[in-house]
């Protein structure tokens, strides 16, 4: 079994944000610094998270760089928003819900932040529970693998 999908030859990572235009894509990670911001705190895990979703979504040096810089001065969300595509939004939802979970807890602001991407997504309040209730079962999943082969990190046993 491999880990990689393969699509006429080529081998493609299994995510959704790679058909998008680099232009979505950097909006996706502006939004997730939006999202980061949002308590008035980054925290390394934030970052981390936010440049761990760059290099997923392939973004270009470039890109990455002018993400980088509005980790000193986000803009804001509804700028961000203006112009992107339903799917980007989409996309941007899932990833936001959990970055903003790497610190442990929602914050009341990342919950309002979130509550404006699934509005400007065209989700409901069920859907964003639903999504929340996502993060939280890949948390879980997570510390059940490292479980598994005997490797836990703190705090995993306060998710199982």
């Amino acid at each position: 079994m491999t880990c990689l999908m393969t699509y006429q030859g080529d081998f493609l990572l299994p995510d959704a944000a790679l058909s998008l235009a680099e232009e979505q894509r950097r909006k996706i990670a502006c939004t997730l610094v939006m999202v980061a911001a949002a308590d008035g705190a980054l925290v390394r895990e934030e970052i981390s998270a936010i440049e761990s979703a760059m290099g997923l979504m392939m973004l270009h040096p470039e890109s990455r760089e002018e993400v980088r810089q509005l980790l000193t001065q986000p803009p804001d969300l509804d700028s961000v928003l203006d112009g992107m595509e339903v799917s980007s939004i989409r996309l941007a939802l899932r990833d936001a819900a959990l970055l903003a979970s790497v610190d442990g807890d929602y914050d009341d602001a990342e919950l309002e932040a979130l509550r404006k991407i699934c509005d400007a997504a065209g989700l409901s309040k069920k859907d964003l529970a639903k999504i929340l209730d996502w993060v939280a079962d890949y948390w879980k999943m997570g510390a059940n693998g490292r479980s598994i082969i005997s490797l836990p990190m703190p705090g995993d046993e306060n998710i199982l």
